[in-house]
């Protein structure tokens, strides 16, 4: 196979974006003289010194974190599975009446107590210490495999370099199976799979580039992640763009995108498993519940307006994942014109099959662009990986240092703290390296990534009415936002009426009614994504992690100990003129990190 110069040509350019940039920007102020501030901050709250993010870098962290590969890996298939627009529906409501208010409580949590997410649940009262615990290992769990699904794009972006491209002639699933996951079936050399099979070394390789990237870009200070962040959130939303406009003009893309929004099958509307799935997707996309929302949230400016913030982000998530699968759904439609297969047929593979086997196979139809729309494509979803493998990086090692800290351990350098969560990570990314690691990832992506984020948001509710209450969720923001510019008086939640029945009545109901009903269902008939049974053996690993979760989230339950939030009073924002220009005097000279001056 011959080198393609057009797929060399987009990776250089995808990797010099950054740089010509940020030396581009250099090189302006330079000319016009202007000096860079420093981007340290700190702001001493709680006995110790916090970073505080300005407002752009925070927005731009959270919709990095929310924006990640499963808006196009995970969001096409649930949506295929279950009905077309049915599916749609239920995502949309899904996304408003539960992942949305639960990341803004969070977001508002994380502002009021400015700690860890840890040390909130704790301070909100000690019996949910646990739940804080179990967030955290769900957390790492869903870190690992999915560092894993990340580093699957590096494999083909290396190859998407060769002319022709590799698995066209070998075959997109004989590719996928045997060239990336080293394994066809159950059988291998004669004999039956052991457990969950031998290491392939080109994964763990692929694996260990992915983890020194996150590293390199974390492990040195929120400066240089805020620069990175502001282009790998940006390039990849470009590049998606490029994609889309490109695939809608194919030959036969009309009937894919009638698959994804023309057909509504009204009765899917009406099935439970339908709710679930997007009730799922709607979660594992937002990721409330993993704890990082309210990691994130302790960093942002005590006055930032977090309701706004949380708007920006839930648009711009719900938004992405739409308009990203009309790339997927066109490349369907095209598939199943040129080849004569139902659209169902292609559109309904697994998670990772979408993404891995119809995607790549899609990509020969592009004819002498073929390689730099393959490049372009398994690029952007590496860029939406690492936005959020940096944020949930970020939140272990918050973990980490919390640990740390509280045994009475002096504070451990940043970059020594991101290098053992990274190392950590990846040795245990490993076992997703096995032959049967891609199954194992499939089962806990269902087990963790939907029943157990379920259950910890329906527990995480309960601890949100019976002990920070609705009141003071909006004493809280009000707090936060009053005598700012737009809001003099403060925010309000609003619409009250809808926030109140989200809070009262459809998160805890959606999360706890969607979770034992999966856990029922998969009880009864064992689970299989749709297109094959796993092994039980396999499966098994998803309920020992699931339960593991769910015990830890009970054992600090029994305790009785108050709440050790202070006491506050809605006339407590109603402070006087002078306090006014003290506030705002504060507000103005407190140090934050300026993304406008690293960028």
């Amino acid at each position: 196979m011959a080198l393609s110069l057009s797929g060399l040509f987009t990776l250089l350019a995808v990797l010099l974006v950054g740089p010509l940039y940020y030396g581009g920007l250099h090189h302006y102020r330079k000319r016009k003289g202007i000096v860079t501030e420093s981007s340290s901050a700190t702001n001493n709250t709680n006995d110790e010194k916090r970073e505080v993010l300005d407002t752009q870098a925070y927005l731009f962290a959270l919709v990095g974190y929310a924006i990640g590969i499963g808006n196009v890996w995970r969001f096409p298939y649930i949506i295929a599975q279950n009905g077309g627009g049915a599916a749609l529906v239920a995502y949309i409501v899904s996304a408003a009446l539960v992942a949305c208010p639960l990341f803004m409580y969070e977001m508002i949590m994380g502002q009021h107590t400015r700690l860890s997410t840890i040390r909130c649940y704790e301070k909100v009262r000690p019996r949910w210490k646990g739940l804080g615990i179990a967030s955290a290992l769900m957390l790492f769990v869903i870190l690992c495999y999915y560092g894993m699904v990340i580093a699957y794009t590096l494999p083909y972006i290396t190859a998407s370099l060769q002319d022709p491209l590799p698995w066209i002639a070998e075959g997109a699933e004989s590719f996928w199976l045997n060239s990336v996951l080293g394994t066809v079936d159950e059988q291998v050399d004669g004999s039956s799979i052991s457990g969950l099979g031998s290491v392939q070394g080109n994964l763990v390789g692929a694996l260990f580039a992915f983890w020194l990237i996150v590293f390199m870009t974390v492990g040195f200070g929120r400066e240089i992640l805020a620069k990175i962040t502001y282009i790998t959130v940006l390039v990849p939303v470009g590049m998606m763009v490029i994609i889309v406009i490109r695939t809608v003009f194919l030959e036969g893309a009309g009937d894919g995108l009638y698959f994804y929004i023309g057909r509504f099958e009204i009765d899917k509307l009406f099935n439970a498993r339908t709710w679930a799935a997007a009730c799922g997707q709607a979660l594992f996309s937002m990721s409330p519940g993993l704890g990082t929302v309210i990691t994130y949230s302790s960093y942002a400016k005590p006055k930032e307006d977090v309701y706004r913030a949380c708007l920006i982000v839930s648009l711009c998530n719900v938004c992405f994942s739409i308009f990203a699968a009309l790339a997927t759904f066109s490349l369907v439609g095209h598939m199943s014109f040129n080849q004569g297969v139902s659209v169902e047929d292609l559109a309904t593979q697994s998670g990772s099959g979408l993404a891995f086997i119809t995607m790549a196979e899609a990509m020969q139809y592009f004819g002498s662009a073929s390689n730099a729309m393959s490049v372009l494509f398994f690029s952007t979803l590496f860029l939406l990986g690492l936005d959020t493998a940096y944020a949930m990086e970020q939140t272990l090692a918050s973990y980490a240092t919390d640990f740390w800290a509280e045994r009475g351990r002096p504070k451990l350098p940043d970059w020594k703290v991101s290098l053992l969560c990274c190392f950590g990570s990846f040795l245990v990314g490993i076992i997703f390296a096995t032959r049967r690691g891609n199954e194992l990832l499939e089962v806990l992506d269902h087990f963790i990534g939907s029943i157990a984020l379920l259950l910890v948001a329906f527990m995480e509710s309960l601890m949100l009415n019976f002990d920070f209450t609705y009141q003071r969720l909006e004493y809280a923001l009000a707090k936060a936002t009053y005598n700012n510019i737009d809001t003099p008086t403060g925010r309000r939640l609003g619409p009250n009426w809808l926030c109140k029945m989200d809070f009262f009545i459809t998160v805890p109901v959606f999360a706890g009614a969607l979770a034992v009903y999966l856990i029922v269902l998969d009880m009864e008939d064992g689970y299989g994504d749709g297109y094959k049974a796993y092994p039980k053996s396999v499966q098994a690993w998803g309920w020992v992690v699931l339960a593991l979760i769910f015990v830890i989230s009970l054992t600090t339950l029994h305790k009785k100990d108050p709440s050790n939030l202070e006491a506050y009073d809605m006339e407590d924002i109603r402070i006087n003129d002078s306090d006014k220009e003290t506030g705002r005097t504060e507000e103005a000279s407190e140090p934050t990190v300026q993304l406008s001056q690293v960028v």
